[in-house]
């Protein structure tokens, strides 16, 4: 590819940047390896995606990790119906996770970081409608797909960093903690947390190596009506040994307990944890550009992927002849050291596949160097997605997340987590500037 021929004087952070620019780059991480850290287990909630009934939307009784930390990501859309309503309708819901006490000691369980949020109170009343769907024929309310309240989790994750772990209670053996919120009739849920279990006699974390035969923490994830005694709700469920199903339309079963390790079909590895270092000059005029967040896909459909960046190995306790699957990486935090020399752009580009309504406003959250950036890729003609989709223009427009104009060597850190209910891979590209400065 020739010199990208973009003036450093005139990119700006937040433009946009048409495909013409993208194509051609040179990818840096196609047939390469992400380092993997094995630090946090992943508990993964997100089928049913759309629960209609009361229950349990996932459940693991041991999640302890080597380290003794655990990553739990849940998101789920309130669909839960007010049988003696006329007409039938949807109704407010408790939506969570609870920490089931198996030990012989008494637990502080922490959030070492962590949000959570829903985008409609019970009331009804929206809180994020940045990514509402064009109404169609017939529709008196918008349609959200729940990636807003996904990005604002995230951002808030990332917020949580800068303070103090908070205790979210401490639970004696045989007992639990309960965690979650209030929800309106069909909002999404999601929550995001990093946690630890810490002996509250030693004030030591508790880690794998810690527990006696018997022993175990557990995690389950509900979806409850608003106003009922939680903990009884949870008690009958447990002994139920039931779970919600997939519902039949979900292709993938997307969730269980995913552990850090080598797989048969993942002879790579998997991890939620992963990073990368790039080495980049702009002297050389090429863009450059590396994908994230590959999911479930393969490098045969997708050559510019990391070879392993897939999470396919998830243990569901309640069907363990399925295998997990992650195909989002929801709940995946990679850290990517730049190494840059000279002029820079990093764009962003969201996913390319078409036809999905949301894929044509795409917002994203990065954290780059300490700072929270949001991101949002929208079609001018968004709005006629459904009365005129020949106006839309094909995917592929990037949004500049930053201008580098060091001329010589400068060190950065970007860090991204895919938010729920986003699409991916994403890609980010390195961008080599002219700076006609030089040139007088």
């Amino acid at each position: 590819m020739p010199r990208a021929g973009l003036n450093i004087d005139n990119l700006k952070e937040g433009q946009e940047v048409s495909p013409d620019y993208l194509q051609g780059a040179i990818s840096l991480s196609a047939g390469q390896k992400l380092l993997l850290d094995h630090t946090y287990n992943l508990f993964f909630s997100n089928i049913p995606e759309f629960p209609g009934e009361p229950g349990l939307t996932c459940r693991a009784d041991d999640v302890l990790s080597g380290s003794g930390l655990v990553r739990v990501l849940f998101s789920h859309m309130n669909l839960l119906i007010d049988w003696s309503s006329d007409p039938l309708s949807n109704m407010p819901a408790a939506v969570g996770f609870a920490v089931e006490n198996r030990t012989l000691r008494e637990l502080d369980v922490y959030a070492i970081r962590g949000a959570m949020s829903c985008n409609r109170t019970t009331d009804g009343t929206y809180l994020f409608l940045e990514d509402a769907a064009p109404l169609q024929p017939g529709e008196s309310e918008p349609q959200c797909y729940g990636s807003a309240v996904g990005n604002y989790v995230v951002r808030e994750f990332f917020l949580s960093e800068q303070k103090p772990p908070v205790n979210l209670g401490r639970v004696k053996p045989g007992e639990r903690l309960i965690h979650g919120l209030d929800v309106g009739p069909r909002a999404w849920a999601v929550g995001l947390y990093d946690l630890e279990f810490v002996d509250a006699a030693s004030g030591c974390r508790l880690n794998r190596s810690d527990l006696t035969p018997g022993e175990a923490v557990g995690l389950e994830t509900f979806i409850a009506p608003l106003g009922v005694d939680l903990d009884n709700f949870l008690e009958e469920k447990l002994a139920s040994g039931t779970v919600l199903p997939k519902s039949w339309y979900e292709c993938e079963h997307m969730r269980g307990l995913f552990v850090p390790g080598i797989y048969s079909d993942s002879p790579a590895g998997e991890a939620s944890s992963k990073i990368f270092t790039i080495n980049y000059s702009a002297d050389n005029g090429l863009a450059a550009s590396f994908a994230l967040a590959a999911g479930d896909v393969s490098p045969a459909f997708e050559p510019d992927i990391f070879i392993n960046d897939r999470m396919r190995n998830g243990y569901d306790q309640a069907s363990p002849g399925l295998k997990g699957v992650n195909k989002g990486n929801y709940g995946a935090d990679y850290t990517i050291k730049m190494e840059l020399t000279g002029p820079v752009a990093l764009v962003f580009q969201g996913p390319l596949q078409c036809c999905a309504v949301d894929t044509y406003n795409q917002i994203d959250t990065v954290w780059l160097d300490g700072q929270i950036k949001a991101l949002q890729i929208k079609d001018p003609n968004y709005e006629q997605f459904y009365t005129d989709e020949s106006a839309l223009r094909p995917p592929g427009y990037g949004r500049v997340i930053a201008v580098f104009k060091e001329s010589g060597r400068h060190d950065h850190v970007l860090r991204y987590i895919p938010p729920p209910n986003t699409y991916g891979p994403v890609r980010f590209y390195l961008l080599p500037l002219v700076d006609d400065r030089n040139l007088h």
